[in-house]
């Protein structure tokens, strides 16, 4: 049992914010629970985990050294820490299921690749490539002529003279490391976006289950993103309405 204190409660989180709102449901659940009782992080998502096949377990109770991936394959639980961090991470296995498995058994099947080779020297181009996903990745939803402007970084057309079409467009932070920077918004994070475009029509639950059945194909290794200045997207920071904003070219840097 953990005493209730205000490290249990973890951090206020804006769920307002428009790159977390969508997450606001089940997350003010989860905190508000761990707040008011006098359990672990692990036990409260537990409570929540819905249709979730892998349990949480509190990771002090691990005793022994592990690769996470292999643990997660071989155990179906997820090690989880007492800390913001490991409640977003929590929180991203239950609001996207399938897509998280998927992304276990592509990097578990990488670390049985090289069994008997020490996992943190050997990670390789795959794993890597699925991690800054996992912990820094986005979903859009957007016109192509946005996705154009995305892949070549040509920040004027993607927020200036396509602006209008943003209003129609939707962006989901997928990575729980990415959201925690954003708990303190400043304007250089900078978001992966997966080079998987979500059709305009596939709302909720469906978005995982149509992600989950194709990042099994992807290519992996040749880091299938996009990079974007979250702070950058029409309409989620007010200041980026100002004259100039774009002109920082320390986070909005031209194209090489």
């Amino acid at each position: 049992m953990h005493e209730v204190t205000e490290a249990n409660c973890l951090p206020n989180i804006d769920w307002t914010a428009p790159w977390i709102e969508n997450w606001s449901d089940i997350g003010q659940r989860v905190l508000n629970s761990l707040c008011g009782e006098n359990e672990s992080l692990a036990t409260i998502l537990n409570i929540y985990r819905a249709d979730l096949k892998f349990t949480f377990v509190d990771q002090c109770e691990l005793n022994t050294p592990f690769t996470y991936e292999t643990f997660i394959d071989q155990s179906n639980a997820i090690p989880t820490r007492q800390n913001v961090h490991d409640l977003l991470n929590g929180l991203s296995w239950i609001k996207y299921p399938l897509t998280k498995e998927r992304m276990l058994g592509l990097q578990a099947a990488e670390v049985r690749k090289n069994a008997g080779i020490d996992q943190s020297q050997v990670r390789g181009a795959v794993r890597d490539a699925i991690t800054v996903f996992d912990e820094n990745g986005i979903l859009l939803q957007a016109d192509e002529q946005i996705w154009l402007a995305l892949e070549n970084k040509d920040w004027n057309k993607l927020f200036i003279q396509h602006r209008a079409l943003w209003s129609k467009a939707r962006v989901w932070i997928f990575g729980h490391a990415l959201l925690e920077k954003l708990i303190t918004p400043r304007l250089s994070i900078t978001g992966h976006v997966l080079r998987l475009k979500l059709p305009m029509d596939i709302v909720g639950s469906d978005i995982d289950q149509w992600v989950s059945e194709r990042i099994i194909s992807m290519d992996w290794a040749q880091k299938p993103f996009s990079p974007l200045q979250v702070l950058g997207v029409p309409g989620w920071w007010e200041e980026n309405d100002a004259p100039g904003f774009y002109e920082n070219t320390d986070v909005f840097r031209p194209s090489r």
